[in-house]
């Protein structure tokens, strides 16, 4: 395979990947971007801004022509314009078979809306909320009770023969109970069951996870069905293929945030793999669902005082405007607050405390490429709070949106997905030193030196800031931290120095190297005015001027 073109559509954004080899070696040649899912112009703007073909007669061109024409691959990822609706429907309450409807749920790329049948107060209040709703997908699930479950299926069956079909319903509960359901509604609405007693609680949610994804991956392929694409992929699927690589290939303990349409977060390491969604949560025409986050959550990290009513208009602003672009540092610092409070909420319900915060590698979707590189390192370091067993965390970009590409391209040619992946997917935002322990403010936390070729530059950090070392464009560093007296670098034993040399040495990033010594987990004074101070001081220990903040 010679090329690709991925088709990376999205709520608010469409992106046209355009991938090809060069000299001999998969290399991305570039990225276009679109407000909307508007694909043709897309598609245009790619074909003007790399001088080349693709399409024919409103048809792909391909295979690749000898001058470049077209492309060998082509495939969508992404999700439909609209998330689909699932409504769960829990039925005389068994709690791990909820906790493993839960599980499933908030990794299939789905709108959730739950119904608990024991606390709906008749027969007829549970067909009206499901009359309201119109779920394109059902997920039933409960204990052995069959009285409950007879009645609850009765409900169902009037509510689909009253007002909406219904896609797929899907049943997590034993051989009895689902041979009930098909007798009352089969005939309905497809169906499909998962005896939890006859398979393990990972099984359970991974098939019903993957009927929910690929049910989402054939409807984004009927809204691009005239473009006869080789493959469409969901995004999460993609996501988590290259995510699952950077694992095996390096070691390496990920989390990921994704704000391409809801919120995606994504942990990663040898031992397995969370994924967590949220739809209607993102900066765009989700923006208002941030507000159930609370808007004072928000307010914690501006700079500036900001009242929660001008939050909540703020938040409507966005889902308003017409580009998804910010243009303004004040917007920027809010978008920045609201991502980190979006990020603490997931992470809260990620994996347990110490899986979460030990990473090696925190990667920024797309969406966040676009905040100035200080405050995308922000949303990082205080939405994760990392606190690496060894000490460095590594921060960067999925600015390409090639991440997803190479896990879509994988299904045709995983040798050229893993290339292109390994060469151009993520660009280096920064490697930050975790800094923890207990200190006076002010005292000094670390001192250390910092080597690149001849220069060699000395510091030491004051508890409570954020220290950045530069180091020049195309170079490696050689870098040695030691802690003062009971002061610990990341889970290290206190005291204990670490120094990156020789081969592990640390390659150049656009911030450079940061010391991160404002401790774990992270102290923001409950005062305001202190507080808003405290923001504007990490933010200069990054270099943003004092007159944006304000």
């Amino acid at each position: 395979m010679h090329s690709a073109v991925a088709i990376s559509c999205n709520q608010g954004m469409t992106r046209i990947v355009l991938a090809d080899r060069v000299e001999g070696e998969p290399r991305l040649l570039g990225t276009v971007a679109v407000p909307g899912r508007d694909v043709e112009t897309g598609l245009a703007f790619a074909e003007e801004r790399f001088g080349r073909r693709l399409l024919a007669e409103e048809r792909p061109i391909r295979p690749r022509g000898l001058l470049g024409d077209g492309a060998d691959a082509w495939i969508a990822v992404g999700s439909p314009a609209s998330v689909p609706l699932l409504a769960v429907l829990a039925i005389a309450l068994d709690p791990l078979l909820t906790d493993l409807a839960k599980r499933a749920a908030e990794a299939a790329m789905v709108e959730t809306h739950w119904i608990d049948a024991t606390q709906v107060a008749s027969l007829t209040a549970l067909v009206q909320q499901l009359v309201e709703l119109r779920p394109r997908f059902l997920l039933l699930t409960g204990g052995s009770d069959e009285s409950a479950w007879q009645s609850a299926m009765v409900a169902v069956s009037n509510a689909l023969g009253d007002a909406f079909d219904l896609e797929v319903g899907i049943v997590i509960a034993p051989e009895a109970i689902q041979q009930l359901v098909a007798k009352t509604i089969g005939d309905q609405v497809e169906l499909m069951g998962v005896d939890p007693t006859t398979s393990q609680p990972a099984e359970v949610v991974r098939a019903v996870t993957s009927e929910f994804r690929s049910r989402v991956a054939t409807l984004l392929s009927a809204e691009l069905k005239a473009l006869e694409l080789d493959r469409f992929v969901d995004r999460a699927t993609a996501l988590e293929r290259a995510l699952a690589f950077l694992v095996r290939r390096a070691d390496q303990r990920v989390a990921l945030v994704d704000l391409e349409q809801g919120m995606l977060g994504i942990w990663a390491r040898s031992e397995g793999m969370l994924t967590l969604y949220r739809a209607g949560r993102d900066l765009e025409q989700g923006a208002l669902g941030l507000a159930a986050l609370g808007p004072e959550t928000i307010a914690r990290w501006l700079p500036f005082p900001m009242t929660e009513e001008d939050i909540l208009d703020w938040l409507a602003n966005r889902v308003m405007t017409a580009s998804p672009f910010l243009f303004e540092w004040r917007d920027q610092l809010i978008a920045t607050a609201a991502v980190r409070a979006l990020v603490q909420d997931l992470a809260s319900a990620g994996p347990p405390s110490g899986m979460r915060e030990d990473l090696t590698l925190v990667v920024l979707g797309p969406r966040l490429a676009w905040l100035p590189a200080e405050l995308a390192l922000l949303c990082a370091l205080d939405g994760f709070a990392p606190l690496p067993a060894g000490g460095l965390v590594s921060v960067a970009l999925d600015e390409a949106d090639l991440l997803a590409t190479c896990g879509a391209l994988a299904e045709i040619d995983p040798g050229y997905a893993a290339t292109l992946l390994e060469r151009d997917a993520l660009f280096p935002l920064a490697h930050v030193i975790v800094v923890a322990g207990d200190a006076m403010e002010g005292a000094i936390a670390v001192r250390g030196e910092v080597r690149a070729g001849d220069l060699v530059h000395r510091f030491a950090v004051p508890w409570g800031s954020l220290h950045v070392l530069p180091f020049p464009s195309g170079r490696s560093a050689e870098l040695l931290v030691e802690p003062e007296a009971g002061i610990r670098i990341g889970c290290l034993e206190p005291g204990v120095a670490i120094e990156f040399a020789g081969e592990a040495a640390l390659g150049w990033t656009r911030l450079g190297i940061v010391i991160d010594a404002r401790g774990r987990p992270l102290r923001l004074p409950d005062d305001p005015p202190v507080r808003a101070r405290r923001i504007r001081s990490w933010l200069a220990d990054l270099g943003v001027a004092e007159g944006v903040m304000r």
